[in-house]
């Protein structure tokens, strides 16, 4: 994998994390943490984007070789703004690690078993396609709500940052 791909499912997963959370924006508090019937499976979308910024903080920290023993408790977001601002920095801090990356590294394996491990490379793809899940099911919650964040299609994405191409 090259660097330059990599830097582009970042720059598209953080993209499509925005589109989300300016539909969130128009959302009520109440219905930001409301339960959801049916359940996608961590009760609201509150939960749903808190586990996928979790997520993505506890795979860039095992990646960084940081301390990921920390969970992102739900409680610890009462509404849009404060959960925005805290993938903000998530958002900076995958785009200064995957900018400190070359190629070699990006291939390198790592873990426990460094000749079996996973490539730095392949988890981080595993985080962009997890993103890709759970904003499927908050795009769903938000539509019902009557607030769709639209498109967020990669071709989207592309046509939007051409850079990124």
């Amino acid at each position: 994998m090259n660097k330059a791909a990599i830097a582009t499912l970042i720059a598209y997963n953080f993209w499509a994390n925005e589109r989300i959370l300016a539909a969130c924006e128009r959302l009520t508090t109440e219905e930001f943490s409301r339960t959801v019937v049916p359940d996608p499976g961590w009760g609201s979308l509150r939960a749903t984007l808190v586990h996928a910024l979790d997520t993505e903080y506890g795979w860039r920290s095992v990646l960084q070789a940081l301390d990921a023993s920390e969970i992102l408790e739900v409680d610890d977001f009462a509404d849009v703004a404060t959960l925005k601002a805290r993938w903000q920095g998530e958002r900076e801090a995958w785009l200064h690690f995957a900018d400190s990356l070359n190629e070699e590294e990006l291939n390198a394996r790592y873990g426990t078993d460094s000749q079996q491990g996973p490539k730095v490379w392949q988890t981080i793809v595993h985080v962009v396609n997890h993103g890709t899940q759970h904003r499927s099911e908050a795009a769903t919650i938000l539509t019902g709500y009557g607030q769709s964040p639209g498109e967020m299609d990669f071709d989207l994405f592309l046509e939007q940052n051409p850079a990124s191409m």
